[in-house]
């Protein structure tokens, strides 16, 4: 089980199943990451057909696996309904291939999955929201994290637009004023935004496995090798790379 209060966390983000069974093939020490994000709705079929023994697989080794199917509204590709959503997300909790589910702030299935996902041993919840269009004012944001971290246990995750200085300052103000079960991520500026944030706290970083599925992310192995060198609590966990 993933201790939340060690963080920040590397999520590797795959885009399409073989990467999931590439992740579950390595052994167990050579992960740098903590969790693998199935982007279930950039796979060519959508659901996890392919690659479901191996989402087991990599939650019995105890790396989990958050699955997430974006909406288009929200910057993914699933255009479908949120009755379909549900269906695929319970489905995959109950087999055991999922213990982390990320699902946007504004899905009429919210409360539904906060209820299956707090039934599963280990199980987490994340609410996010994001803007690809800019980074809106800091009250706006802490609104949103405030109603996202209303669900129990739940963490809040904003994703937006970084396009000025007064962005930048914004997101490490939301970072400040919220430090517990959030995660800020800064799209589109430099990379060092995202591993600043990371380093100051936020509790998620993410990295891609084969290619970026954001504005500005890095891959997995990228994150990691610069988060070893700007965060001592994120170091202090692998004292051989030291």
């Amino acid at each position: 089980m993933i201790d939340v209060g060690r963080g920040p966390l590397l999520v590797a983000v795959a885009d399409r199943p073989a990467a999931i069974i590439n992740s579950a093939e390595m052994d167990r020490s050579a992960r740098v990451f903590d969790l693998v994000e199935a982007r279930v709705d950039l796979f060519a079929q959508q659901s996890l057909d392919g690659c479901a023994h191996d989402c087991a697989r990599l939650e019995a080794s105890g790396t989990p696996v958050i699955l997430t199917i974006r909406t288009v509204a929200q910057g993914g590709r699933f255009a479908g309904s949120d009755a379909a959503r549900r269906t695929a997300f319970r489905a995959a909790i109950a087999a055991g291939q999922a213990s982390w589910v990320d699902i946007e702030n504004d899905a009429t299935i919210v409360d539904d999955l906060a209820a299956a996902i707090g039934a599963r041993a280990g199980g987490r919840l994340i609410v996010s929201h994001h803007d690809f269009a800019r980074t809106p004012a800091l009250e706006s944001l802490l609104a949103i994290v405030d109603r996202c971290h209303a669900l129990p246990g739940a963490i809040a995750k904003i994703a937006t637009t970084v396009k000025s200085e007064t962005d930048r300052q914004t997101l490490l103000d939301l970072l400040s004023r919220r430090p517990e079960r959030t995660c800020v991520i800064g799209m589109g500026a430099s990379p060092e935004l995202r591993i600043e944030l990371a380093a100051r706290g936020s509790l998620l970083a993410y990295g891609y496995l084969e290619q970026a599925t954001a504005p500005g992310q890095m891959s997995a192995a990228e994150t990691h090798a610069r988060l070893l060198v700007a965060s001592s609590a994120y170091a202090s966990r692998f004292p051989a790379a030291s």
